[in-house]
């Protein structure tokens, strides 16, 4: 049986947040908790970096911290194991969903997204009012936005669904009705094991493997609120967790990145901690983990 790899990527540099550094605290953290021999560091430089004269901040920083991505994606790969990021904001799961659809390109596989976050991360280079790579991940994903972060294996639009999605700004809006991007409510999640299963059957219906992408920040803050941006209404710890593990049994795992988890202090993580490593396990649940079935 095939087991993932872990990557501890604590990339901050495409946080907006003034308090960004709190991710990397939080990935130390986390760290903690992984199996050595599955584990690989990626070295983010510590340094901000510049924008490299784009409206990308912290450019340089984000090229060097995909750079240092590459060789863990690429052993991963080579071993037939599916690569988990974690750790880091959200452009942090760029480079890992890029390697997930150069493979599944190669093998003439049909890779489906699912996309928990809270945001759309749809945001535009040159309408960014931060600059923050992490509100354009999505959209380097799909080709688009900035040349230097665009993926050179962009994502199908067509395979990609927002989950838990609730806070957008009017161009991230247009943006998806323009694509036509799938969407998953968490009323329309529902609670029931099959209920969910059930809702994802479309997202998943013709793919041959699955992509997670998860912010942290698409859980309801009542449960989990160790993120820089909590926003109302969002997944319980128990749908984010059924959701992922229905996934997972339906398809191989591609790939995935848990984001953003940045505790304020040692209570908080105390507290929020055990919710990331259930959502981690549930990643790990399906059979093979990513092999070829």
């Amino acid at each position: 049986m095939s087991t993932a790899m872990f990557l501890v990527m604590p990339e901050w540099q495409g946080s907006p947040s003034s308090r960004a550094m709190r991710i990397a605290e939080g990935a130390a953290l986390l760290r903690e908790d992984l199996p050595a021999a599955s584990r690989r560091d990626v070295a983010v430089p510590l340094e901000a970096g510049d924008s490299l004269g784009t409206p990308v901040a912290r450019l340089s920083g984000l090229l060097r911290a995909q750079e240092a991505a590459r060789e863990p994606l690429a052993e991963a790969a080579a071993a037939g194991r599916p690569a988990i990021v974690l750790g880091g904001d959200c452009a942090s799961s760029l480079p890992a969903l890029e390697a997930a659809q150069r493979g599944a390109d190669d093998r003439g596989e049909r890779l489906a997204v699912l996309w928990f976050d809270a945001h759309p991360d749809l945001q535009d280079p040159t309408t960014s009012p931060s600059g923050a790579a992490s509100g354009m991940t999505l959209r380097h994903a799909l080709g688009r936005g900035a040349e230097d972060l665009a993926s050179g294996s962009p994502a199908a639009v067509e395979r990609v669904t927002l989950i838990g999605t609730r806070a957008e700004d009017p161009e991230e809006v247009a943006e998806a009705e323009r694509l036509g991007l799938r969407r998953i409510s968490p009323e329309r999640l529902g609670a029931e094991d099959e209920a969910i299963a059930a809702a994802l059957a479309d997202a998943l219906a013709d793919a041959d493997r699955v992509y997670v992408h998860i912010d942290l920040d698409v859980l309801d803050p009542a449960e989990f609120s160790s993120v820089h941006s909590a926003e109302p209404f969002g997944l319980t710890v128990a749908q984010l967790t059924a959701a992922v593990r229905a996934a997972v049994a339906r398809l191989p795992l591609a790939g995935a990145a848990i984001c953003e988890f940045a505790p304020a202090d040692e209570a908080q993580a105390a507290e929020d901690q055990p919710s990331v490593l259930r959502i981690l396990a549930a990643l790990t649940s399906g059979g093979g983990n990513g092999a070829p079935a």
